[in-house]
């Protein structure tokens, strides 16, 4: 008889034992899912920063272009901000594909931009929409073929573009996302370098 109770009290403390140990693990499991890196933890009151980056390099001319962030969220994965885009392209002396001699052609621009944008699904890679707005203050110049003379030309205007991109959580503080630009409201004749500028790659940091 006092076998049986000393087996039933040793089997009682076993079964209580694995119980807390079930509970906290569990409990290990909620934490450790809160603190995953998705976009659902990415809640009103974040900060973030990004830097969005572009290069192109075709047979004549030569180009980059980057563009820091910085946002509030305002709503769970819905971020606005400000930007700042520094673009530069031109030309190259010959026609090699590899040769970054400058030739006579050069254009920059700097825009300051509003932006919104939102990551419609709270998963560890999501697709984006972005929407900016600003004013691009930039500059071309090249060498007058008849006088040798420089000649500049101010490509200031108001523009407006879209984004479509993917971005994904690679940490908790850390995502890496691609986009392409849409422009809505450029003038193409002042601002044809946006054409080489549309696939951009960046890197995003997020903080609470």
């Amino acid at each position: 008889m006092k076998t049986l109770r000393l087996f039933s009290l040793v089997s009682l403390l076993l079964l209580t034992n694995n119980l807390i140990a079930q509970e906290n693990q569990n409990t290990e499991q909620i934490e450790v899912s809160s603190q995953s890196p998705t976009y659902k933890n990415l809640k009103k009151g974040a900060l973030t920063f990004s830097l969005n980056a572009s290069a192109n390099n075709s047979e004549h001319i030569a180009g980059w272009s980057l563009t820091p962030q910085a946002g509030y969220v305002v709503a769970d994965r819905l971020v606005v901000g400000l930007q700042m885009s520094v673009a530069n392209r031109f030309s190259k002396r010959g026609n090699s594909w590899a040769s970054f001699n400058r030739g006579g052609v050069r254009e920059y621009a700097f825009t300051p931009e509003l932006y919104a944008r939102y990551y419609v699904l709270p998963f560890r890679l999501t697709p984006f929409v972005q929407l900016s707005s600003g004013y691009n203050i930039g500059q071309l110049s090249f060498i007058d073929g008849l006088s040798g003379s420089k000649v500049s030309i101010s490509t200031n205007n108001y523009v407006m573009f879209g984004a479509l991109g993917l971005s994904c959580r690679i940490g908790k503080y850390m995502g890496l996302q691609t986009q392409y630009n849409l422009p809505l409201l450029v003038d193409y004749e002042k601002n044809d370098m946006i054409r080489g500028n549309r696939f951009r790659l960046g890197l995003s940091l997020y903080f609470r």
